[in-house]
This record gives C-alpha cells, sequence and structure tokens, in this order.
C-alpha cells in the first residue's frame, strides 16, 4: 500500500496567529500601473447564491452552461474625504509627510474620525510645492453603510492608491477629493480582484483544532488534545513552530484572483425573497465575485486591483441569477 501523503496542517506562512488589530484591514501593496485610478474598492458581505453562466475556461464544458456558486457584496460609492502624501526617509522608510482635507466632509464621517469642518485643502498647495520629495500618494476614502441594507451608521475610512506617477496622482487627487468612487472607475466585469477581509472569529481554540494535529493515545499522560512533545528540559525554551493553544480565527487574509462577474445598480437583480440570512436586503449597488470571500456576513472586503493577474479571460455572460 503506497504511504500517504499530505501537506503540513497549520500553514507556517500564517505565523503567527494573532487577532486583527480591527474589523477591516490595512493595505500596503497595490498594483505597479500607469493608469490614472483608484486601486481599489469596498463592499460589505452580503452572503453566497449561486448563477447559471456560460463557461468560457478552457477545459470540457468550455461554451456549456455551468452552475457557480458566488459571493455578493452590497457596494454603495466611496467617498473621498481627502489625500495624504508620502516622503521617503533614509532611515525609517515611507513617512507621511502632510494630508489634505476637503472643505466639505460628510456628517457621518466625524462618527470616524475627527478633522476640520472647514477642512484643510492648503496643505494640497504645501505638496506640490514640495512634489520632488513626495513618493507617494493615497486617496482617503470612507464608505457610507446609510445607503446600504444593513443597520449601521459608523463609516469605516481607510487609504485607497492611485495609479500612475507622482505627477498624475497629485492631479488626480486633487480632482476627486471631495467626490465618490463608482466600481466602475476601478473594475470592469470580468477582471480579476484580491479579495482582503478579516476572516470570522472563533476566539481561543486548542492545537487539534487551531493545527489539525492527532489525538493522542487513551493510554497517553492525562491529556489527549495537546501537543506530546513540545521540546526538551534544557534549554527550557518553546519553538514557535510548536502547536499551542491560542487564537483561532479574526485574522486578516488575502485571496488572489477572485474574478468579478458582474455588478450592477438595481439591487432586484440579485435580491432574495426575505433578504439574505444575517444581512437583510440589499438596496443600493452589488457586486458578484466568483467563489467565496473571507469574512462573515456584514463585514467589509476590500477589492484590490490584482497583483499577479495574468491577463483577463474575457466578459463573462451570466444567464441567471438564483434568488
Amino acid at each position: 500500500m503506497s504511504k500517504k501523503n499530505r501537506p503540513r496542517s497549520g500553514s507556517l506562512g500564517y505565523k503567527p496567529k494573532v487577532r486583527a488589530e480591527r474589523m477591516y484591514p490595512e493595505i500596503d501593496n497595490y498594483e505597479d500601473t500607469d493608469e490614472q485610478k483608484p486601486l481599489g474598492y469596498a463592499g460589505y458581505k452580503v452572503g453566497m447564491s449561486r448563477v447559471m453562466m456560460v463557461d468560457d475556461t478552457e477545459g470540457a464544458t468550455q461554451g456549456q452552461e455551468v452552475a457557480e456558486a458566488v459571493t455578493i457584496l452590497e457596494a454603495p460609492p466611496l467617498r473621498v474625504y481627502g489625500a495624504r502624501f508620502y516622503v521617503e526617509d533614509p532611515n525609517s522608510g515611507k513617512q507621511v509627510f502632510t494630508e489634505a482635507w476637503t472643505e466639505s466632509p460628510a456628517k457621518e464621517l466625524q462618527r470616524a474620525t475627527d478633522i476640520p469642518k472647514d477642512g484643510n485643502m492648503e496643505n494640497l498647495e504645501k505638496a506640490k510645492e514640495h512634489s520632488d520629495r513626495i513618493v507617494d500618494v493615497r486617496l482617503l476614502v470612507h464608505t457610507q453603510p446609510s445607503r446600504a441594507g444593513i443597520s449601521k451608521k459608523k463609516p469605516e475610512n481607510f487609504e485607497l492608491g492611485i495609479g500612475g506617477d507622482v505627477e498624475s496622482q497629485l492631479e488626480y487627487a486633487e480632482e476627486m477629493i471631495g467626490k465618490e468612487i463608482e466600481f466602475s472607475d476601478v473594475f470592469e466585469e470580468g477582471d480579476f480582484s484580491d479579495a482582503i477581509a478579516v476572516t470570522k472569529g472563533k476566539g481561543v481554540e486548542g492545537p487539534v483544532q487551531r493545527y489539525g494535529i492527532k489525538k493522542l493515545g487513551h493510554k497517553t499522560q492525562k491529556k489527549r488534545r495537546k501537543a506530546g512533545n513540545v521540546g526538551p528540559w534544557h534549554p527550557d525554551t518553546l519553538s514557535w513552530k510548536i502547536p499551542l493553544p491560542g487564537q483561532q480565527g479574526f485574522n486578516n487574509r488575502t485571496e488572489y484572483n477572485k474574478r468579478i462577474l458582474q455588478h450592477g445598480d438595481d439591487p432586484e437583480e440579485v435580491q432574495r425573497e426575505g433578504g439574505f440570512k444575517n444581512y437583510g436586503e440589499v438596496k443600493s449597488n452589488y457586486i458578484i465575485v466568483k467563489g467565496s470571500v473571507p469574512g462573515p456576513s456584514k463585514r467589509l472586503v476590500r477589492l484590490r486591483t490584482a497583483m499577479r493577474k495574468d491577463g483577463k479571460p474575457g466578459n463573462p455572460e451570466v444567464t441567471y441569477v438564483e434568488k
């Protein structure tokens, strides 16, 4: 009989397993592109569904109608309330140089951050004067949950990367401050995106559940759901590779190349009778993503333009959305 082989349980690529700092993630890296546009978007996870679509990938079912599991996101437009400018420090790396804020911030934004009601647009001119030192420009945006189907008032605010060189980034930031970003400004149907979110939290778990180690025999020591040997007496130090109890879930995770199948502004196209479980009814723009994305219902999922994309497969043809 052949020996069974499987990868090690509990990938070391996710060490250390720690709780995320907040309910929605920060993104440090963006695609290196010359296209002048925002490099990400965000939406609230509604739930999963199923669609019928024409298979446009190479394989036995190419050209045939197939069923695919999908995730539905509700994504009202993002509102730009400012811009952040970075300079390069030779000792400590990229550092914030200054920020510029809109002169007319949304009232709901005050629930999430404290910025002057009359803005600070003079800092934009300061950034232009020192454009030779600026190495990166990021938009400051916030969500608009009051326009979505969730009972939430406090918006999420975060940075959003911009494509192009510094001069075009400054120009685009000045143009967009105080305006809204639509989904079509970033993605098209058929594009690949990276889904980044905080996974479902499961609290403290033991090593059997957390890493998938085998339970000890019934005659072994006093406990069965523990690591059999965690290390020598001398030196009495535990290796970081030892499977130990600890936090399970509520981690920042990225899933690459999630294909966007459809988006629209008519919620009735995806609406389920009685609403979606643990979410409710969709009331604004929606996005249909092929497969699953991290996180439970109502959690914010950030979509970034794909970092590892290999061309665009084409426009998908969705024929039916299950309701």
